[in-house]
């Protein structure tokens, strides 16, 4: 039975007012937020593409960018997803990030998801001349998923997680979370999605709280059959708004799955301050599927490399 997108829009509408009108975090003041690390992607993929992955996530890094997702391969055999990223980042910031989707008969899934990210050797300075030390900062979020196909077309999806900060001596903690949906629209191989992420608080840190990246992403996906060449390309869009910088995002993306092996990617981020052109591939082979992406930063701030590891059993 088709679900009306009537329906659809007004139910996924309330559910998004409810989770923001009694979150502590939607309330708070305007201004920049903390806990950026929530922002960056998480896989091979995602990272090459732009992160333009609402319409497309699927599997464990469906946990990070769309839980909807982890039922997005209702066609697929295999029914378990386990993603292991590693990610070098600015200025020493290394990105962990391990994850694991499992279906459950293709109308409910469940998955986890464990990201940490460390700066190191922070200079301790009190006064000018020599640094007095160094030190380290780590945030991590710990989260459980759910997924369920509401229709044939319609995939919804929740995530919780729990979360914590450390700089130097100081520590903060609370909770977070996001709630998606994919929708198959009747345009053959089109699919929309939306995310709403980053709903929650934390305690302060020291004197000063620490807000959340609470953010909306919305995009589309849509394949092209290149049956000539025996390939597939697949193009994604996304809109990304920071609701606390009050700022808006495009992010775009594309890739070329060449006789279901070997892949290439390319993605770009419009209207960031640090992120712009994006490229990677990857290969896979039986029940792996190896990715890397380059991420070309603004101004000093370098160059990013994302190596993953997924493996669909």
């Amino acid at each position: 039975m088709r679900y009306p997108l009537q329906r659809f829009i007004v139910q996924i509408a309330a559910a998004a007012a409810f989770v923001v009108a009694f979150s502590p975090a939607a309330v708070a003041e305007g201004g920049a937020s903390g806990m950026a690390f929530l922002k960056l992607g998480v896989s091979g993929r995602g990272v090459a593409m732009g992160d333009a992955m609402t319409a497309l996530a699927s599997g464990a890094g469906a946990t990070y960018y769309n839980p909807a997702g982890m039922l997005a391969d209702r066609d697929s055999s295999r029914t378990a997803d386990i993603l292991v990223m590693h990610k070098e980042w600015i200025q020493d910031t290394r990105t962990e990030f391990l994850g694991a989707a499992l279906d459950l008969g293709g109308e409910h899934a469940i998955g986890f998801s464990l990201n940490t990210t460390t700066v190191s050797d922070i200079e301790i300075r009190t006064r000018p001349g020599e640094p007095e030390g160094t030190f380290s900062t780590r945030s991590l979020a710990v989260g459980a998923s759910y997924a369920r196909r509401i229709s044939d077309d319609l995939r919804l999806g929740i995530s919780a997680r729990f979360l914590y900060e450390q700089i130097l001596v100081d520590e903060a903690s609370g909770f977070g979370g996001d709630i998606g949906v994919q929708y198959d629209t009747p345009v053959q191989g089109l699919t929309a999605g939306v995310t709403l992420a980053n709903i929650g608080a934390m305690s302060a840190l020291r004197t000063e709280s620490t807000r959340l990246p609470l953010l909306v992403r919305a995009g589309a996906a849509y394949p092209i059959d290149l049956s000539s060449l025996d390939a597939r390309l697949l193009v994604a869009a996304d809109l990304l708004h920071l609701f606390r910088e009050e700022k808006t995002l495009a992010a775009f993306g594309a890739e070329v799955l060449f006789a279901q092996t070997v892949t290439a990617r390319a993605g770009y981020q419009a209207g960031s301050d640090g992120r712009g052109l994006s490229l990677g591939g990857g290969v896979r082979y039986k029940l792996f599927s190896f990715d890397y992406a380059f991420s070309r930063l603004a101004g000093e701030l370098g160059n990013g490399h994302t190596l993953a590891l997924s493996i669909n059993v």
